[in-house]
């Protein structure tokens, strides 16, 4: 079904889902359009556009009932058959995801990710052994063997730009699915991985040119 919606579409389901997520967590039952499109800043042609993407989910004057716009979501990513994810590279950046994913207030979600993380890795030899939160810590050397013992599918990567390609070609032919690339440089892999880049310094980059673009809209 994924393979019909557009990647424009495709870039606002987690969007959305969070969204959900929160509403059901705070005993929301149901949402119009108008006050989706308020609280997370897209409109509602845009938002209805996507939906049908999903199948029926609301009606007109109706709404979306929450619960089913999330099991719509739910059987669209399979979250029953969960995948297995592992961080690689545990220095401020690696640490503070573990800290979170590990964390009461993430697992305590009714609808969470449909990946699971956990591990990490590192070459730093002091690392190994230890636990961040409940996730252990093992050396890069055991990689291989883990992802194929664990049936790994996911990678998150956190190691410094130098070394970011390295790994990421180490990680063809073990069956890795996707990768989550925040080591701030692009990384090439072969097409039976899918890579998302995310640079948080592009990022706040471009949050400044949305400021100033606003700013000199507003003279």
């Amino acid at each position: 079904m994924l393979s019909n919606i557009p990647n424009a579409t495709i870039k606002r389901l987690a969007l959305y889902r969070r969204c959900f997520v929160e509403l059901d967590e705070m005993g929301v039952k149901r949402i119009q359009s108008s006050e989706l499109s308020q609280k997370i800043g897209i409109d509602s042609a845009t938002i209805r556009r996507d939906f049908s993407y999903l199948g029926e989910l609301g009606r007109q004057g109706y709404g979306y009932e929450v619960r089913i716009v999330l099991e719509a979501f739910n059987n669209l990513l399979k979250t029953e058959d969960v995948q297995s994810c592992v961080l690689i590279g545990v220095g401020n950046l690696g640490r503070a995801l573990l800290k979170y994913f590990s964390s009461d207030k993430f697992k305590k979600r009714v609808f969470r990710t449909p990946v699971n993380l956990v591990a990490g890795f590192d070459t730093d030899e002091s690392l190994v052994g230890q636990c961040i939160g409940d996730l252990p810590l093992y050396h890069l050397d055991s990689l291989k063997d883990y992802i194929e013992e664990h049936k790994v599918t996911y990678v998150i990567l956190t190691v410094p730009p130098t070394v970011a390609q390295a790994v990421a070609t180490s990680l063809e032919g073990l069956g890795i699915k996707g990768i989550l690339n925040l080591s701030s440089t692009v990384i090439n892999v072969s097409e039976e991985i899918t890579v998302h880049e995310v640079d948080l310094n592009m990022e706040l980059e471009t949050l400044f040119f949305y400021v100033f673009q606003k700013e000199q809209a507003g003279r």
